[in-house]
C-alpha cells in the first residue's frame, strides 16, 4: 500500500457511467463534493430565494416553523437541477449549467420519460442491498 499525496487525492474525479436515452449515448457523472454540499446545504438558500420571489414571509426566528414553511415552497426546477448536475460529456463536463435559468427551463420541458430513464440508470449504479460480510460486523 502506498501513502497518498495531495496530488493523488485531487486527481480522483467522479466516476462516469454511459447511459442510453432513446438510442443516443449520454454520460452520468457522480456528484462532486461541491455538488453534494450544494445539494445538502444550498437547497435551503434556494428555497429562501424562491419564497422571497413568491412573496412568502418566512419566520427566521423559529427553525422548526421555517423548515415547515420551506417544505411548502414550490421549486419549479428541482428535477431539472438534478439532471443538470448529472448529465455530462465523456470527459465529465456538465452539458447544462445548474445555475442557468435558461438551461433549467429547457430541461424542465423534456419529456418525462427522459427523467425516468435517468432515474433508472442512477438506480442501477447504486449499490444493491447486500448482506454485510463478516469483516464489517
Amino acid at each position: 500500500m502506498t501513502i497518498g499525496t495531495r496530488e493523488t487525492l485531487l486527481a480522483k474525479k467522479p466516476k462516469l457511467t454511459q447511459i442510453t436515452i432513446d438510442n443516443e449515448t449520454y454520460h452520468l457523472r457522480k456528484f462532486t463534493v461541491g455538488e453534494m454540499n450544494n445539494l445538502l446545504f444550498g437547497q435551503q438558500q434556494e428555497m429562501i430565494k424562491l419564497a422571497e420571489q413568491q412573496g412568502i414571509e418566512l419566520d427566521f426566528d423559529n427553525e422548526e416553523t421555517l423548515t415547515k414553511q420551506l417544505a411548502k415552497i414550490h421549486d419549479p426546477h428541482r428535477l431539472a437541477r438534478t439532471l443538470a448536475m448529472r448529465l455530462c460529456d465523456k470527459e465529465g463536463n456538465n452539458l447544462f449549467d445548474v445555475n442557468n435559468p435558461e438551461d433549467l427551463t429547457a430541461l424542465s420541458q423534456l419529456d418525462k420519460s427522459v427523467f425516468e430513464q435517468l432515474n433508472k440508470a442512477i438506480a442501477e449504479q447504486s449499490p444493491k442491498n447486500s448482506t454485510p460480510d463478516a469483516s464489517s460486523k
